[in-house]
């Protein structure tokens, strides 16, 4: 028998809050203003590009996602952690939707299998999948080695098509058969077409302006209110 599933994305979607505006906001609290500084030096040209239309959303977040593990580079595990536990639970969850959890409820009490799909560093989101006691989650590999954080991801970041393709894997990895027409998907972002497209009922949740004119187009359920 086929397994039914609801896959969430994070930031936008399960709450308003961002998981890079928290870690910089940590970041700058915490003696590391000079890496906050180098981070808005290196996103610039691609933030430039991608405000004058001439990169794509996708292509622009990329580097803003990657470049945020300059922020915890040269932590050790126990020094990112209290970052991250600071961004969850100070930051993100307080700023959770409701509306968006409740369905999120729903599926689980449904029993279906319910999978977190983020470009959010994955010791962050393990612990918001911990948070919302949801059945997996894929999202961005951080490079850790000789007892510390590099600086580094692992690639790629998990966004645009690479939601698909990384969904697909670790559903095939673990010889989980999936019903995709009957599956959920929960999402805020133009740059989740993919993962909308993966499955049968696509859900678009509190959407950006890009992704409200695809909406339309495809005729699909709307959560929340739309973003100005």
């Amino acid at each position: 028998m086929k397994t039914v599933v609801a896959l969430f994305d994070c930031d936008g979607t399960l709450y308003s809050a961002q998981f890079g505006r928290g870690l910089l906001k940590y970041a700058s609290e915490h003696q590391r203003k000079g890496a906050v500084r180098t981070y808005y030096t290196v996103i610039l040209l691609p933030y430039i590009l991608n405000k004058f239309g001439r990169s794509t959303d996708e292509k622009f977040l990329r580097p803003l996602i990657a470049n945020l593990a300059r922020l915890i580079q040269g932590m050790s595990e126990q020094q990112a952690g209290d970052a991250f536990e600071w961004v969850v639970h100070e930051y993100l969850i307080p700023t959770q939707r409701q509306d968006v959890v409740a369905r999120l409820h729903k599926h689980q009490l449904q029993g279906y299998k319910v999978v977190l799909v983020s470009g959010v560093f994955l010791p962050v989101l393990e612990r918001i999948a911990l948070s919302f006691d949801v059945d997996g989650y894929v999202g961005t590999q951080i490079k850790f080695r000789d007892g510390q954080y590099t600086g580094h991801i692992i690639p790629s970041v998990i966004t645009g098509n690479d939601k698909d393709r990384y969904t697909r894997e670790f559903f095939s990895s673990r010889s989980i058969d999936i019903d995709w027409d009957a599956s959920y998907a929960y999402a805020d972002s133009i740059t989740d077409q993919s993962l909308f497209i993966l499955v049968g009922n696509p859900v678009a949740v509190y959407p950006d302006s890009k992704l409200q004119g695809l909406v339309k187009i495809k005729s699909w359920e709307i959560l929340g209110t739309p973003k100005a």
